[in-house]
């Protein structure tokens, strides 16, 4: 297989193992469970990931399958979001890593092909590009995980030979991570990159999902006028009772000085809407997809880099800002994490998800999309309660 393909093999000097044990204090259901895993023997097992590639969390979780006689390859799911020491440092434990913050899409799509070589049997997935990468292998892959909406969107077009176990859904995720941690995260990256806060700032939130949600209630909290954009009328009325001014995309663009989108879907602010925007209305994403805001069309107008994850963008008589390249904002900005414990819980749930598959899927399992067994988010559940309880 081709070696590990990362940035810069030196990086790994950088961690800091006094570090590592902050991160493993700040997430006790992950360390817990890694602690277990680690001690077992999944010698002859292939685990490929394809996910985004942190420090605090993604690389925790492989050390602990890794010491457990795990084979793996682990590779980006964006362009933008990897932690490019924490490559350097994983692959310096023997894992194949494939991916670095900065990609070309060319770069992105071969390294999905290299991690597809490997032959994995069991898979970790966000956006749903690895499993349906994985769709032709013979025999099929026992198993696969899926974190994201755009990943469950992009299986259900496919008839997949074997089980992919969606834990967006589950309630920890889509109440908590969804609905809270997301929004939680996203607006103090924002502050970071832009040096603004959000008082009295008209705010256009595209797409009331549970992520949207959370992005919208946030930004109230700190002091925006949110408003919301969706196609749903359901999601319009929900919108109104959390205090949100609901508006037509258009009428969004024209008035919102900040746009936010986090629908999972691609292609939703295209060259139309994009000229109609109001001049110096700054854009971001933070759903999986990269491509949510038509950043092919965007990077064909006239453009310059303001700082550090800020480009403008002058169409016609009008301008627009653009953070991250349209990659999600929380990952992609390149500055400190925040709310590392947050997804504590989520790194737990892939971590025991994928001991389960090795242990031995449940014959009763058929082939398809399927729930994430409620067993395991339960135990999750209990063992935050016990752990928080007593700290």
């Amino acid at each position: 297989m081709v070696p590990s393909r990362i940035k810069d093999p030196n990086l790994a000097a950088q961690i800091d193992e006094v570090e590592l044990a902050w991160y493993r204090h700040v997430t006790p259901i992950t360390e817990h469970y890694s602690r277990q895993i680690a001690q077992r023997d999944y010698r002859g097992k292939k685990f490929a990931y394809w996910g985004h590639i942190t420090l605090q969390n993604t690389v925790q979780m492989m050390m602990a399958l890794k010491q457990a006689g795990v084979d793996i390859a682990m590779g980006a799911c964006n362009v933008d979001s990897t932690n490019d020491a924490a490559a350097a440092y994983a692959a310096s434990k023997g894992i194949h890593v494939y991916g670095w913050q900065g990609m070309s899409q060319a770069d992105y799509e071969e390294n999905l092909a290299l991690v597809r070589s490997f032959e994995a049997d069991y898979l970790c997935d966000m956006g749903g590009e690895l499993s349906a990468a994985y769709l032709d292998k013979i025999p099929p892959v026992k198993g696969a995980l899926e974190a994201t909406t755009s990943g469950l969107n992009l299986l259900k077009k496919h008839e997949l030979p074997f089980p992919v176990f969606d834990w967006n859904s589950i309630p920890l995720k889509d109440r908590l991570e969804n609905r809270f941690h997301v929004g939680d995260g996203v607006w103090p990256v924002f502050s970071q990159v832009t040096g603004m806060g959000l008082f009295g700032r008209r705010v256009l939130v595209i797409g009331y999902g549970p992520v949207g949600k959370g992005i919208a209630e946030r930004a109230r909290n700190l002091g925006a006028i949110a408003h919301v954009a969706d196609l749903d009328p359901v999601r319009l009325i929900e919108a109104r009772h959390h205090g949100c001014e609901t508006v037509s995309l258009d009428e969004g663009l024209a008035r919102c000085q900040i746009i936010v989108t986090a629908t999972g879907v691609e292609g939703v602010v295209r060259e139309q809407q994009l000229r109609r925007v109001r001049s110096g209305a700054i854009f971001f994403n933070a759903g999986h997809s990269n491509r949510e805001i038509d950043i092919d069309w965007l990077y064909d107008q006239p453009h310059q880099r303001m700082k550090a994850h800020i480009e403008r963008f002058n169409i016609g008589e009008n301008h627009l800002f653009l953070l991250a390249k349209g990659s999600l904002l929380n990952l992609a900005a390149g500055v400190a994490p925040n709310g590392i414990d947050m997804f504590d819980h989520y790194t737990a749930v892939m971590l025991l998800g994928t001991a389960w598959m090795f242990n031995g899927i449940p014959d009763d399992i058929k082939p398809g999309l399927q729930r994430y067994p409620a067993h395991l988010e339960r135990e999750i559940a209990q063992l935050s309660v016990e752990i928080h309880g007593r700290i």
